[in-house]
């Protein structure tokens, strides 16, 4: 089939210069698609048209970085060939992720299509919003929200302080608000998950999540850093967990934390959590989890941990090996 050269500039243009990342990502599947279909890659097909890649860089503009790795090659010999194979090696890491994400969802179109937890934000903020919208190369259309009760913060950076008491009800509303800072956590951590499984497929492997979920993560973090009181050791434990996890997330390379007073701290909280656990001749179980909660720890251990048996997860997370199947009947859907 012939790479049809007219549509192709159309979708790479959006693909470039599109609003948000995921009519970006859309693109992009849309272009890729085009062009096996033609028989080449995505890159043969961008450099047989007059689409060029996008450099980042403004037309005019001086880019400030152009002539850095010359540079730094003639202060330390080997520095091309060195940031090539971190390149490389980050490059294969990233493949062999996007494979096990499309083991998980099947298609890039259900990755990126708005989860029960997105729909559920996106309907309880509806009152709140004002509306963009953007179509993607299907000719489908799509609505994000602008502004949430007037309010667009600047570069959509959502921090606790920008969240509105109606907004703070919406989202914390909008499904069961998590019982203990631990499900709190492993929220959080769904939401950075479901961000860089989807920034995998994106123009410089960055995806941003809609302003609802960004309100809700925020409200999140706010009670993991310095909102809710522990109401057990095991609320502790998150909350250092928490300290632990922030910092390490933050890094493209996977960097461990370096803070031996934190690391004495946590060793401290497990040791007194066991002791004191052990003086009131009770096994140390987590707080009480309500259905909610359940809930989504099946559905975090069904995306990392597909291959495990309905019956361990239903071990692991204090539920039936039917609910379980339910679950992953739903997902596999």
């Amino acid at each position: 089939m012939k790479l049809d050269t007219e549509k192709f500039r159309k979708v790479h243009a959006l693909m470039t210069g599109g609003v948000t990342e995921g009519e970006r990502a859309a693109a992009r599947a849309r272009a890729a698609t085009m062009a096996k279909r033609a028989g080449m890659t995505l890159d043969e097909a961008v450099s047989g048209t007059d689409a060029t890649p996008s450099t980042g860089v403004p037309q005019g503009v001086r880019d400030i970085f152009a002539g850095f790795a010359d540079f730094m090659e003639k202060k330390e010999p080997g520095y091309k060939a060195r940031e090539a194979a971190k390149r490389a090696a980050r490059d294969a890491r990233d493949d062999t992720r996007r494979a096990e994400v499309l083991a998980r969802y099947g298609t890039e179109a259900a990755l990126f299509a708005r989860n029960e937890f997105e729909a559920a934000l996106d309907r309880a903020i509806a009152p709140l919003a004002t509306w963009a919208y953007w179509t993607d190369t299907d000719g489908v259309e799509h609505r994000h929200a602008d502004t949430l009760e007037g309010k667009r913060p600047i570069c959509g950076l959502w921090r606790h302080d920008d969240v509105t008491p109606a907004i703070r009800d919406a989202v914390a509303r909008a499904y069961p608000w998590p019982s203990t800072l631990d499900s709190a956590l492993r929220e959080v951590q769904a939401w950075d998950r479901l961000r860089w499984d989807r920034g995998l497929f994106c123009d410089a492997r960055e995806w941003n999540h809609y302003a609802e979920a960004k309100c809700r993560i925020a409200l999140l973090e706010h009670e993991l850093e310095a909102g809710r009181p522990a109401a057990s050791w095991q609320d502790v434990q998150a909350r250092l967990a928490w300290k632990r996890y922030e910092f390490e997330r933050q890094w493209i390379e996977p960097t461990k934390r370096d803070d031996p007073f934190l690391d004495r701290l946590e060793a401290d909280v497990a040791a007194l959590s066991a002791v004191s656990a052990a003086q009131n001749g009770q096994a140390l179980q987590p707080h009480h989890r309500n259905t909610a909660d359940k809930r989504r720890d099946v559905l975090s251990m069904l995306d990392s941990y597909p291959e495990m048996s309905d019956r361990e997860i239903a071990r692991r997370c204090g539920v039936s090996p039917t609910t379980v199947g339910k679950l992953r009947r739903m997902l596999e859907s």
